[in-house]
């Protein structure tokens, strides 16, 4: 199977790919790197994507986990998000969903961030939330 982790360009996000990364070498598993990209008719989406590899090879190997194979996904959304991002979730076939979120007051908690929300409550695979470790590493 794989381990699926949501980018985001955010210390949270790059804590949850480096998790994902550990997780997926000590399962033996393939680890895939799940993006939505903006439709933006304006974009070039093949250099989007290049630049979107550069960032995530960099996040792993500042993470310890270079050597790590993986695979980008990308799926445009049409103004909606969360459904494209489910949508990649669906039709990659992983068996482990990993996801990145900030540290949060009691209030926060409570509150939890939406798009979050409507991750744990529409995808149908375990999810891991990793925080960002405030020591810098994740």
């Amino acid at each position: 199977m794989a381990i699926a982790v949501v980018h985001r360009d955010s210390p949270e996000g790059r804590a949850a790919i480096v998790h994902a990364a550990r997780e997926a070498v000590q399962r033996r598993e393939q680890l895939l790197v799940l993006h939505v990209l903006d439709d933006d008719p304006g974009q070039d989406a093949e250099s989007d994507r290049s630049a979107l590899r550069a960032e995530i090879q960099a996040t792993l190997e500042g993470g310890g986990v270079g050597e790590s194979s993986w695979e980008l996904r990308t799926n445009e959304h049409d103004g909606d998000q969360v459904s494209a991002l489910c949508a990649l979730v669906d039709s990659s076939g992983a068996d482990l969903l990993v996801v990145g979120t900030r540290r949060m007051s009691p209030i926060g908690k409570f509150l939890l961030e939406r798009w979050l929300q409507r991750v744990l409550l529409e995808v149908d695979i375990p999810i891991l939330v990793v925080k960002e470790d405030v020591r810098g590493t994740a």
